[in-house]
């Protein structure tokens, strides 16, 4: 009973912040009318699964972009992320439903930039690794972001000869807890196919398999090589995109 109270009163203290979703019927049908209006193709994704969530959301998709829209809690403001190839690049804090759709509108149906978005609607901010997403160095900037990471010392010996490796250094790195892993694509859902890097203490590392079998163990050397041995065979750079896009 607590329970469903809750959820109650966040969606009447929504519907009085947002008195303009409910005249129509909720985030969904506010932004489809909106897109209407500005003779946008987009419309709002259908999901039953949406609607039994306590806040409300909404999500715009268009081949290979999305975007998902929230409400803030505390005060009147949508709060829209964008993505393109499995990778957010930008957030956004508008008051104005109809600026709102235009800047949908505008990522989804248009070929531009992050930087170029945040230009033409300043309410939107790009992430910090957008830039290097958008000039297509995100493998780089992924192998020297976990360099540089003071937090990540314990991988420090291994990233070092990682990142001047002609085939480890053209995969997409990235930490899950203390694993470092590697994939064939740079967004998310990441390729599940390569081992793993465990820092062990004293610059050792174990090397484990994907199913999590211990592949051995040894310096940042010893472990670098046990990874080249087992990498999937012809195994190439990764591509811009997700694990859905490998053939």
């Amino acid at each position: 009973m607590k329970k469903l109270f809750q959820i109650f009163k966040r969606r009447t203290l929504a519907a009085n912040r947002y008195p303009e979703l409910s005249k129509v019927g909720g985030l969904k049908n506010a932004l489809n009318f909106e897109f209407h209006k500005i003779n946008s193709p987009l419309t709002v994704l259908d999901d039953e699964a949406l609607s039994k969530l306590p806040v409300t959301y909404a999500r715009v998709e268009k081949e290979k972009k999305f975007s998902q829209i929230y409400l803030a809690a505390d005060e009147k403001l949508y709060l829209p992320d964008f993505w393109r190839d499995g990778v957010c690049l930008a957030h956004g804090q508008a008051d104005n439903l109809t600026e709102l759709a235009k800047a949908l509108d505008f990522w989804l149906c248009e070929d531009v930039t992050t930087k170029k978005l945040s230009e033409v609607f300043r309410f939107i901010l790009p992430n910090d690794k957008a830039m290097a997403f958008d000039e297509g160095r995100e493998i780089e900037y992924a192998w020297e972001a976990i360099h540089m990471d003071s937090s990540r010392i314990d991988l420090q010996a291994f990233v070092t000869l990682a990142i001047k490796d002609e085939i480890l250094n053209k995969l997409f790195p990235f930490t899950s807890l203390n694993r470092l892993c590697f994939s064939r694509c740079t967004g998310y859902p990441y390729t599940s196919d390569t081992p793993i890097v465990i820092p062990v203490g004293d610059q050792k590392y174990e090397v484990r398999a994907p199913d999590n079998y211990s592949l051995g163990s040894g310096t940042a050397v010893e472990a670098l090589r046990i990874i080249r041995e087992q990498l999937p065979l012809n195994i190439k750079p990764a591509i811009k995109g997700t694990a859905e896009d490998i053939q």
